[in-house]
């Protein structure tokens, strides 16, 4: 349930100058009237005590998780234990190759930068790794120096030019990898989120929004988490699990903002989720990328005779974009045709076609992507 906003303290200014005229008259045991200087000087003063009020409504809202600002939203989440999370860098990796076999090993120390040929972002080595003699190549894990996302979607081959010296050895370098993970600080909207899920984290009881709130603490990135535990029914005096999850496991399946998580991704969640004091003893966290369900939008349209074929139909579009979006911001979103028919039911549509659409109803650990989108006219009706 969603509370409206509290009322700390009257700021209707016709009320509060109301007010003010009141208390002058019964003072001076005069009638005030609208053009006498007064009345001027009151509508100041009104004005003023108006702004001081709003002033204290706005400051005790900063008191309220839901209504709270940077910075006293972060304070109010220290109180439950939880801090914004930090701008996290883009990961890649790396490869060092020589054209001719080495006669002795070559040791590439962690901190080795590569960056792009203008020099926009750099990226370093994370460990020291040996190109080993009589081999031509070898592999690093590398983080971008500046974190965010200016690090992300370095295709490969864009990381090619090293900074630092390895001595007389001709090493070409080049990322493998498109690099990817780079997120900005977290947003206040998210971190609100995280603060009122803490006190899940409290007990270490294994509830499923403790699992929701710790794997969201992961990595910024992260909009949802299904949980699958296992469904236990009594067969033949055996208590076994109905749905495949062995019992004393739990599924976590984190979704990130651009729809499956990277590698990176899970193990962060499974780092945070190995701390014996956020988990159950008993229980084994399994952490897995979401299961993705396939789906093409493909609508025909028939459009009303006198209706702006252009405007309905980019309306129409824009409709079948934001229900695509709404599906992929989420695990668990259920594929209806029904609602995705409303949605292009825009003003100037007679009738909606959908092809190859069906309904499916989506587990929790499914995400609904979808492959492609379009919208277009088929003829028209006099309705």
């Amino acid at each position: 349930m969603t509370l409206d906003e509290p009322d700390f303290i009257a700021r209707d200014p016709e009320v509060i100058t109301a007010e003010i005229v009141a208390d002058y008259e019964a003072r001076t045991g005069k009638t005030l009237y609208p053009a006498q200087v007064e009345r001027v000087l009151i509508d100041i003063v009104a004005y003023r005590e108006t702004l001081v009020r709003v002033g204290v409504q706005e400051a005790a809202k900063q008191n309220l998780v839901a209504f709270a600002r940077a910075p006293m939203i972060d304070y109010l989440g220290e109180l439950v234990g939880v801090t914004r999370l930090p701008a996290q860098p883009a990961k890649t990796t790396l490869r060092f190759s020589t054209d001719a076999a080495l006669p002795s090993n070559l040791l590439i120390a962690a901190g080795t930068r590569v960056e792009t040929s203008d020099g926009a972002v750099s990226f370093a080595t994370d460990v020291d790794v040996t190109l080993v003699a009589g081999q031509l190549t070898i592999d690093a894990a590398a983080t971008c120096e500046t974190a965010g996302s200016i690090g992300n979607g370095w295709q490969p081959g864009q990381l090619g030019s090293l900074v630092d010296d390895l001595g007389d050895v001709d090493v070409i370098v080049a990322n493998t990898k498109i690099s990817a993970d780079g997120y900005e600080e977290e947003d206040t909207d998210r971190l609100r989120e995280r603060i009122k899920l803490a006190p899940e984290a409290f007990s270490t009881a294994g509830s499923r929004l403790a699992y929701v709130f710790h794997a969201k603490s992961a990595h910024q990135s992260i909009i949802d988490v299904g949980i699958i535990q296992p469904e236990m029914e009594m067969r033949d005096g055996r208590l076994v699990s109905v749905n495949g999850v062995p019992p004393g496991c739990v599924q976590v399946y984190p979704l990130v903002d651009t729809g499956l998580p990277s590698d990176a991704i899970l193990q962060l969640v499974r780092d945070n989720l190995d701390d014996e004091r956020k988990r159950p003893l008993t229980d084994y966290v399994d952490v897995r990328s979401p299961t993705p369900v396939d789906y093409a939008i493909d609508v025909r349209l028939t459009l009303y005779k006198d209706a702006d074929a252009d405007t309905t139909i980019t309306q129409a579009r824009a409709a079948a974009k934001t229900y695509r979006a709404d599906r992929a911001a989420g695990l668990g979103r259920d594929i209806v045709p029904r609602q995705l028919s409303r949605a292009v039911q825009v003003q100037g549509v007679y009738d909606v076609d959908l092809l190859g659409l069906e309904l499916r109803v989506l587990a929790g650990n499914e995400w609904a992507r979808c492959t492609g989108v379009s919208v277009v006219p088929i003829g028209v009706a006099n309705g």
